[in-house]
């Protein structure tokens, strides 16, 4: 009886032994899930403020770093953008020079048949000049042509002399040695009218700010018998061209003052003109040489006629 009891109490410490392990692992088990819950939910709760900082830095750049860089590319593009304006300009500059530098040539390589053209009046001289627009102008229906920028490009040269404003000297013989004549080549026909008198002032630039081209005012008093010897002197100050360029100037009449009504009684007229003049230094040797050449030309011209007219 008492070893029945025994058995039976031994029977029931197992069964409620192994109910007890397996009550403790249950247990464990769920406190490990627990565990693993609340480790999830402080990972996300990192993440979550891991991404409010990353909105926050986001927002910091759009207000403040956002507008600099897009200030700092407009203000880049505005000056990309001048300098191909200025680029676009430079070449329509240079274009531009080419093609003034080939006009120039053209006049150039032309100067004696313009210079006889005009001299002379030659007209089939004149119709063998360039047939373009820098040289011909409209005029009602008809192609005419225009010699002004041609003419004042072969007599505009220096007047410039380091002793005094202006080369009085060069303006004197100008127009004492050619521009009282008929014939204003060099060793022609007697001077034909007289002058009276000459007055040159002191040069001024053309443009404010240019220092290489200037004006001088010239007024000269002649006495002419009559209306047409003022206009054949007119027309050799605007439309004649001197064999040595050393002594040409370009001139612009400004006023005459002349009596229409007494045109054909001898009168003492005043003449205002501008002589007009480039001067570069950086040409200034290059332009001595030239002249040497060019009074060695002209001696030689001296000397070829005393030589023919020896032979006469």
């Amino acid at each position: 009886m008492e070893n029945n009891e025994i058995m039976k109490r031994l029977l029931d410490d197992n069964v409620h032994g192994d109910n007890s392990t397996k009550f403790t692992w249950t247990r464990s088990k769920t406190k490990d899930s627990d565990t693993q819950v609340a480790k999830i939910r402080v990972v996300t709760a990192k993440y979550k403020v891991y991404i409010v900082l990353f909105l926050i830095f986001i927002c910091i750049l759009l207000f403040k770093y956002i507008p600099d860089i897009k200030k700092s590319y407009n203000l880049r593009k505005d000056s990309y953008n001048q300098v191909q304006t200025q680029l676009r300009s430079i070449q329509d500059e240079i274009k531009l020079a080419e093609n003034d530098m080939q006009y120039l040539s053209e006049i150039e390589s032309n100067e004696e048949s313009l210079k006889t053209c005009l001299n002379n009046r030659e007209k089939e001289t004149c119709m063998s000049l360039p047939n373009n627009d820098n040289w011909m102008v409209w005029e009602w229906e008809n192609k005419q042509y225009d010699f002004t920028v041609p003419l004042s490009y072969l007599q505009a040269h220096s007047l410039y002399n380091n002793k005094m404003p202006v080369d009085e000297k060069k303006v004197l013989k100008n127009l004492n040695e050619y521009l009282i004549k008929q014939d204003i080549l060099w060793g022609s026909k007697a001077r034909v009218w007289d002058i009276l008198k000459i007055s040159i002032w002191d040069p001024s630039s053309v443009k404010k700010g240019d220092n290489h081209f200037y004006s001088v005012p010239v007024k000269v008093t002649i006495e002419f018998t009559t209306i047409g010897d003022l206009t054949w002197f007119l027309y050799n100050v605007e439309k004649k061209m001197i064999d040595n360029w050393e002594d040409r100037i370009l001139y612009k009449i400004q006023s005459v003052s002349y009596d229409i009504i007494s045109n054909d009684e001898p009168q003492v007229t005043d003449i205002s003109m501008l002589a007009y003049y480039y001067y570069d230094e950086r040409f200034e040797n290059k332009e001595t040489d030239n002249n040497i050449e060019s009074d060695q030309t002209q001696e030689d011209k001296a000397a070829e006629e005393q030589s023919k007219r020896s032979k006469k």
